[in-house]
């Protein structure tokens, strides 16, 4: 019997970024893709603890991975779902309110793909 792959919900406005991290860790992971924050708390919703992670962008239109934080905190899923930020503002300022609000990990853009997989690999475990 095939053990079923763990599911990570990858948030991005950008689709290029999306498919990178999806082609990074499609082979060892279910992907799930959200396109902004509304999406990503609609996944996390409908998915709910089945996610082993979310990759999530800081900086996005309308509702920016702060607001989702904010929320995950609100309904208590920040304590079921490990989450890792993902940004290219690498400013100790945002990197210290991520961490605030509850994230495990950071990432920086341009993604490095060895760094990719083992902060994955080391908050899903």
């Amino acid at each position: 019997m095939r053990l079923e792959r763990k599911k990570v919900l990858i948030v991005d406005d950008s689709a290029i970024n999306r498919r990178i991290l999806a082609d990074m860790l499609s082979p060892e992971y279910q992907i799930i893709e959200a396109k902004g924050g509304e999406d990503a708390l609609l996944r996390i919703r409908s998915f709910g603890d089945e996610l082993a992670l979310v990759l999530l962008d800081i900086f996005m239109p309308d509702v920016d991975g702060f607001a989702v934080l904010r929320e995950m905190n609100k309904q208590g899923w920040i304590n079921q779902i490990p989450v890792i930020t993902i940004s290219s503002d690498g400013s100790d300022e945002n990197i210290g309110k991520a961490y605030e609000l509850g994230v495990t990990d950071f990432i920086s853009k341009p993604f490095d793909t060895l760094v990719v997989k083992q902060r994955v690999a080391n908050t899903i475990a």
